[in-house]
């Protein structure tokens, strides 16, 4: 018998994108676009505490920043997205003392009038397979005018300008969909 998988359900792809200097911050958003296509909608950068897991690899004056794509992905394609995430922090990787080191960290995202879910290749319960070595998580829910947080929710996800960025990209998600977006990218 035959399974019955419905229409594909379209998200906005939102990308993270981490790093410590500003022409690696500009050569790896340019081969995002070149990738995802333009950005709609992009939020304030804003620093982040280089005493942790990046800053080993990445050093210190590290700052993120979000961006939404102006096209709509289907949600199963975030695996796609995340290996090519990958791809981009690969080509932009520096040799330090013969180890090879990101210089950027790029987290995308699916942001549905519902949830945003991130992809990662860090396995942890809570995360479920998507692809070979990549996992998704739910970071946060949509409920009562707002997206909420859960018990393993980045902190800056939880902050104002993240919580305020989202909120304009869920505006921008509802039109796009109400207008019938046809512009739905190809990420395979």
């Amino acid at each position: 018998m035959p399974v019955n998988r419905g229409k594909s359900v379209c998200s906005a792809l939102v990308c993270a994108l981490m790093t410590g200097r500003a022409t690696v911050h500009q050569r790896a958003l340019d081969a995002l676009c070149a990738r995802f296509g333009p950005v709609a909608l992009q939020s304030d950068a804003y620093a982040i505490d280089a005493a942790g897991y990046y800053a080993r690899e990445m050093g210190g004056g590290l700052s993120k920043q979000l961006f939404c794509f102006s096209s709509l992905v289907d949600t199963a394609a975030l695996c796609a997205c995340k290996e090519a995430a990958m791809e981009i922090e690969q080509s932009l990787t520096r040799t330090v003392d013969g180890v090879a080191c990101r210089t950027a960290n790029i987290d995308p995202g699916l942001l549905s009038l519902e949830s945003l879910v991130l992809s990662t290749t860090k396995r942890v319960g809570h995360r479920i397979c998507i692809g070979t070595g990549i996992w998704a998580e739910t970071t946060l829910l949509y409920q009562k005018g707002g997206y909420r947080s859960l018990p393993w929710t980045y902190l800056d996800y939880q902050s104002d300008l993240v919580q305020d960025f989202l909120m304009d990209c869920r505006q921008w998600l509802r039109g796009a969909l109400r207008a019938g977006e046809n512009s739905k990218m190809d990420v395979t």
